[in-house]
């Protein structure tokens, strides 16, 4: 595995884009899918959509009452980031593709661009660093919201689960995400073992955490 989110980030992106155009153009993402790919937080994705800002969302999938599903298509992800003009017919004014807007999740950003999974887990699950968006992990669950894997840790299964209709994206503090259900156990004791040896005492936190939860049942 690679200890470089950058690396592993561009190469979805890669794999994206050398998808066939016409399996690019029906691939519907959901709005926390759309913003790991655009490298964005999913409020300013939000925020986007809601100000008419591109990308914008599918047709027949923009929202606009509460409860509607927000989905985007892969092919305008492409385009968006390439530079690209939007294709598929959009209700959003003409605008020249931009850049997306720096935010809150900037610092949350670089750190995972910058480091891997277990180098975020030592920087910011200690205790020593700010509670803040910046020390949240993505993680993919499944439609049960069992946790499958952090984001960016295996680039085999990062596309696969990418793509996969039944996951969706979940941005977690470490301690909570390890007190939660995972799909499987094992994964789980896995990071508990990783983390016992980079954050000594987050394994015994997140199993307080978790019994607490349990308890309260």
């Amino acid at each position: 595995m690679s200890d470089d989110f950058a690396t592993d980030y561009n190469k979805l992106v890669i794999d994206i884009m050398a998808l066939p155009e016409a399996v690019r153009g029906v691939k519907l993402l959901s709005t926390a899918k759309a913003a790991l790919f655009l490298q964005s937080s999913v409020s300013t994705l939000e925020r986007r959509r809601r100000s008419h800002q591109p990308p914008p969302p599918a047709p027949n999938f923009a929202g606009g009452r509460k409860g509607d599903d927000v989905m985007y298509l892969a092919s305008t992800l492409v385009e968006f980031i390439r530079g690209e003009s939007i294709t598929q017919p959009s209700p959003y004014p003409e605008v020249q593709p931009s850049l997306l807007a720096m935010n809150a999740a900037a610092s949350r950003r670089a750190a995972l661009s910058a480091t891997g999974a277990r180098r975020h887990l030592a920087k910011y699950a200690g205790g020593s660093a700010v509670e803040n968006e910046a020390s949240n992990m993505p993680f993919f669950v499944d439609q049960d919201r069992l946790v499958l894997a952090p984001c960016w840790d295996e680039p085999a299964t990062m596309l696969e689960f990418f793509l996969d209709d039944s996951t969706e994206v979940v941005w977690m503090a470490w301690s909570d995400a390890l007190a939660s259900v995972w799909q499987k156990e094992s994964d789980r004791q896995g990071w508990l073992a990783t983390a016992d040896q980079l954050v000594p005492g987050l394994p015994q936190r997140a199993e307080g955490i978790r019994h607490a939860r349990l308890s309260s049942i």
